[in-house]
Formats: C-alpha cells, structure tokens, sequence
C-alpha cells in the first residue's frame, strides 16, 4: 500500500469531514478552556460562598493513588455581614496536589466532551460512509481512480481507530499545557513559587495522563472492533437505512428467546453475546474515565478474537465494494 495514496486518503477524509473530526472539536476544546478561566476568575474574585464549593478529587492513573484536598481553610470574614469568598490562590498554596487537580479537572472536562462528540461520529460516519458514496454515485468516480476499494475502506477505518484519537490526544495535551501555563502566570503573579507548582504537575501526572487515556482509547476501539466491523459492514450492504441492517442482531436475540421459551431450543445467540459482555466488562477500567487500566495477558485472547471478528466484517464490505455498490 503506497503511503502517499494512503496520506493523501487521510486529507480527503478529514476535509470531507472537517465539521466532524477537527472543527467541532477544536471548538470544544476552546469553549472548555474559555470556561475554566471564567470560572477561576470568578470564584476567585467575585463569588461567593464557602472555600467547600471547591473541590478537586482524582485519581493519578500513573500509581493509582487517590488525591484529594485537605479539609476546607478557613477563610477570614471582612465583615460580619460580608459572606465568605473562595480564593483559587488560597486553595492552592495550602494544598500541593491542589494545582494538579485544576488542570487534570479541566483536562478531564475537555476529554469527556471530546468523547460524547467522538462516539456520535463513532456512530454516523461508520454506518454512513461507506453507504453515502453508493447513494450519491460518488463511488463511479472513485472506482475510476487509481485507489483500490480496499485501500478507500482501510482509510475509512483509520479514520476511526486512530486519527480520531490522535486528535483527541493532541487537543489534550494542548488544553493541559495551555491551562498549566495560564496557571503558572496566574498564580505565580499572586506569590506562589514556581518550583511549588512545577513539583504539583510533574508529581501529579499532568501531562502523562492524555498519553494515558489515549492509549486506552485505542485499546477500547481495537475491543469494539466486532461492532465497528459490522457497521461498516451494514454500511457497504444496506439498500436503504444502514441503521436497519445494523441493528438486525436485535431480531436474532429476540429470536432466540421466542425458541427458547416456547421450544426449548438455545438458537445460542445471546450466549454469543453474553461472552463477549464479559471480555468488555473485563476490560472495562480502559473505558471509563480516571480508572487505571493495566494490561494482562489475559486480555489478549478476547482482543485478539474482537480484532478477527472485526477484521472479517471489514473483509465482507471490501469485497462488497468490489463486487456490488449500485443502490
């Protein structure tokens, strides 16, 4: 496979879909970061209410270590009518980890709305794009280039399983190190130490934790690859609604429940996916958020059969490709 064809695919792919994969993003990512720095300035100069209304609470994926700020400081009345007011700066030089937590808790907003935005492109772009391209007729001129259908498919699946999180990895680490900087500024203009701060990022894992849930991110999608196999697979053989073709398992498992209750008979379908519920709940620390995922080898049989399962669907819409696409 030629990597410049592959490269330029890529290009095509995200300026096809540049709404989807970079613009909303990007946007998200902009909006998380507008939103922090709001929020410290007003709960550091202009809310009111108790030091308690703040509150950091992670844990480190590094050592999995549960970090947490110290009970409330007291902060002293200006005036007896006068409520209290929470300071960012006063949390921060009375707890060390409390730095850490800030730009781990902005991070973690940026990466959980990137994920919501990712599984509904997750969703439409793997049930859609290999049908749109058949309904529009752009599939006559792509055939008439010098790119194979299952170079155009194979491009199409990276899209998914690792350009994606490459993006997510990028606008991460960049929403970390932006709010890092922005704090040191910040609160090094209000007297606290340099070296103090740089000691609560480093320790904390600031910038190990996006390279963290990236790989994670890769591990659950290889785990998902059975469900993403067979929707580019109803993607490449539905006439109409791919959604219909998709969804068809559910008719199989309601099926098999009919025979079961009223003959007797295990058609084995839920069973099928009742194992591969447990291969999903076995790995599920890489699908949730601040959770430490550690690799076993007990995973690689379950990662290695989703990966076949997935590659076999893939396999049936290439051929699919190359041998009916007319609508």
């Amino acid at each position: 496979m030629n990597s410049k064809v592959v490269v330029t695919q890529i290009k095509r792919e995200l300026w096809e879909n540049k709404v989807s994969f970079v613009n909303t993003p990007l946007i998200i990512s902009l909006l998380v970061l507008a939103l922090a720095l709001g929020m410290t300035l007003y709960m550091t100069k202009f809310s009111h209410g108790t030091i308690a209304d703040f509150h950091y609470s992670f844990v480190n994926s590094a050592d999995n270590t549960q970090l947490q700020t110290p009970p409330p400081v007291e902060v002293v009345d200006q005036s007896k009518n006068e409520p209290k007011k929470f300071n960012v700066i006063t949390s921060v030089a009375s707890d060390p980890t409390a730095f850490n937590g800030f730009i781990l808790g902005v991070m973690y907003t940026n990466c959980v709305l990137l994920f919501l935005i990712f599984s509904i492109v997750l969703g439409t772009y793997s049930l859609r794009c290999l049908f749109d391209d058949r309904k529009n007729r752009d599939i006559l001129f792509w055939r008439s280039m010098p790119v194979s259908e299952t170079t155009n498919v194979l491009v199409k699946l990276t899209m998914l399983l690792f350009v994606a999180p490459i993006i997510i990895l990028i606008l991460n680490f960049i929403v970390t190190v932006i709010t890092f900087f922005a704090g040191l500024i910040f609160l090094g203009f209000s007297g606290i130490g340099l070296s103090y701060l740089l000691s609560s990022a480093v320790k904390g894992g600031s910038f190990y934790i996006p390279f963290q849930i990236f790989y994670e991110l890769i591990f659950s999608l290889l785990m998902l690859m059975p469900v993403i196999g067979f929707a580019f697979f109803a993607s490449a053989f539905a006439r109409k609604t791919p959604f219909f073709t998709f969804a068809s398992p559910l008719v199989l498992v309601l099926a098999d429940k009919i025979f079961n209750a009223v003959f007797g008979i295990n058609i084995g379908v839920i069973d099928m996916f009742a194992v591969y519920g447990r291969a999903i709940n076995n790995t599920k620390a890489a699908f949730i958020l601040q959770q430490s995922f550690v690799f076993h080898s007990s995973m690689i049989l379950p990662l290695v059969v989703c990966i076949g399962i997935g590659a076999l669907f893939i396999g049936c819409a290439i051929w699919m490709r190359n041998n009916r696409y007319e609508i």
